[in-house]
């Protein structure tokens, strides 16, 4: 039997229906839970924005401080690290003699490849890495088609998938840890440790932190949304109810997992409110197939359908002017401040501020696809990047 496992989380910051954690606890009696804080997702672009805004860095930070606690309860600790994780976690195996390290499998073409040279630089040391694929609500395998042949747009990939849904119930979370007694935990990181300046977030939205606090408060707030739902007694029309109920916020960070949301609201089928749920957390899984079909191409001004037809501008005034709020269009200026001081906005403001950007000031879509990726507190790679691909008409939806 394994002996020790080192469980590197990235974007599954819980305990509930965390498979790769469930299993890890199961093959081997120590676990070693680490969280690795990679400088390279706070520096600035060369927009002079950052990757990570520094109201969505402590979003992270109080996520991962959740997490902490949660495992510290129940007997165990999370080791938080700050540098490149494909050094860090082969040193940590190395140091604390692991056999495996688990984790979860992520598609952006950065993340595959940290984890290839996380997999090479574990092999120097012949320690194996298992990736678990955990973060749609349909597995990649029971797709009732081939990736290579993924329906060209949502309505068809809905129509395909609705009536073969093949999904496994959410796994409970584990009840106890057993840590090695010399492991050295770490210390939580500040945003001035990361690099980052808290004065860059507001002064009047400092005063409403903390409010963040992850997996206990993904719990609460969909807790609130089930009860919300069930008591409202009708059948609101929401355009995008992932999105504008704010789960979105922690699906992002796998503070809760899709199957769990899906699960809980099985039971309350038949309202437009979760119907339109289950809908959006498909669409959600459509646009991770996306990113895994076509790769790099999401990134490209050309998008998806390779169209080089248009020719953006990337002058970097006009584009300031719509992140400043400095537009002579007020509504667009008010959507881009509540983005800048909350990090959240609906799916109907994403839609019209990225609209207006493309299609009104000629900006380079890709420029504010990495402004969203910025500031937007529920930022996923192939969620925003598709629907930037979208909104510039070189999608495929």
């Amino acid at each position: 039997m394994t002996q020790r496992i080192i469980y590197w989380f990235r974007n599954d910051l819980r305990l509930n229906d965390n498979e790769a954690l469930f299993k890890a606890v199961q093959a081997a009696p120590e676990i070693i839970p680490v969280y690795v804080f990679d400088p390279r997702q706070f520096e600035k672009t060369r927009l002079g924005f950052r990757r990570t805004s520094a109201l969505r860095a402590q979003f992270i930070i109080d996520c991962v401080s959740d997490l902490r606690n949660r495992l510290r309860e129940r007997g165990g600790d999370l080791l938080i690290r700050i540098g490149e994780p494909e050094r860090i976690v082969p040193k940590m195996a190395e140091d604390y003699g692991a056999e495996y390290v688990y984790t979860s499998k992520e598609i952006g073409p950065e993340e595959t490849i940290i984890e290839s040279s996380l997999s090479k630089n574990l092999k120097t040391g012949n320690v194996d890495i298992k990736l678990f694929w955990m973060d749609t609500l349909v597995h990649a395998v029971d797709l009732p088609f081939a990736i290579a042949k993924l329906p060209s747009n949502f309505p068809d990939f809905y129509k395909s998938i609705k009536n073969n849904l093949i999904i496994k119930n959410a796994l409970s979370e584990p009840e106890s840890f057993t840590l090695p007694q010399e492991l050295e935990a770490g210390t939580l990181p500040t945003l001035p440790i990361l690099g980052i300046d808290p004065k860059e977030i507001l002064a009047f939205r400092l005063k409403r932190i903390p409010y963040f606090s992850g997996e206990t408060q993904a719990i609460s707030a969909f807790d609130n949304f089930l009860e919300t739902n069930n008591t409202t007694g009708k059948d609101e029309k929401i355009a995008d109810a992932l999105t504008d109920s704010r789960l979105s916020e922690w699906l992002s960070l796998g503070c809760l997992s899709a199957r769990s949301i899906y699960n809980h609201i099985q039971a309350q089928s038949g309202t437009a409110r979760t119907d339109i749920l289950i809908q959006d957390l498909l669409k959600r899984d459509y646009f991770h197939w996306i990113l895994l079909r076509y790769g790099p191409r999401i990134f490209k001004p050309s998008g998806i359908k390779h169209d080089f037809s248009t020719q953006w501008t990337s002058d970097i005034a006009i584009l300031n002017s719509w992140i400043n709020g400095e537009t002579t269009h007020e509504e667009i200026n008010a959507i881009m401040l509540k983005l800048r001081t909350d990090g959240f906005l609906t799916s109907e403001e994403r839609r019209i501020s990225a609209d207006y950007l493309v299609n009104s000031l000629g900006v380079n879509w890709t420029l504010g696809a990495m402004y969203f990726e910025s500031c937007l507190l529920d930022y996923e790679v192939s969620v925003n990047w598709g629907k930037w691909n979208n909104i510039a008409g070189v999608g495929e939806y």
